[in-house]
């Protein structure tokens, strides 16, 4: 063989090994993301799980049967009767119970 020839076939295999090596490592990396996006999509489910709970507690809260029972039990919160409600004038008095018009427009 000559010299040129030796020359080409050392140049090639070095190429190939390079690009064998280069193969490894963008192989490497990439599993080393697929492992840091399984991860996140773990973590990602997590998270959005507490979302759904933390809105079901906020509607559950947000009820308005929860919010009088917590006015009437914790707060000791009652409706008013019409002797206990206030109006600045006599215009301002509705025809109807006040706390019931409340009350029922509350429940609707």
């Amino acid at each position: 063989m000559r010299n040129q020839d030796k020359r080409r076939i050392l140049t090639g295999a070095l190429m190939i090994g390079l690009i064998c090596i280069v193969m490894v490592v963008v192989t490497a990396y990439s599993a080393e993301l697929k492992v840091e996006n399984n991860s996140l999509v773990s973590s990602n489910e997590a998270i959005q799980g507490e979302i759904d709970t933390l809105n079901i507690k906020i509607k559950s809260a947000n009820n308005v049967e929860h919010i009088e029972k917590v006015a009437k039990g914790k707060l000791g919160m009652v409706y008013p009767t019409d002797g206990e409600c206030v109006y600045v004038t006599e215009d301002d008095r509705p025809s109807e119970n006040f706390a019931m018009a409340i009350k029922e427009q509350a429940y609707n």
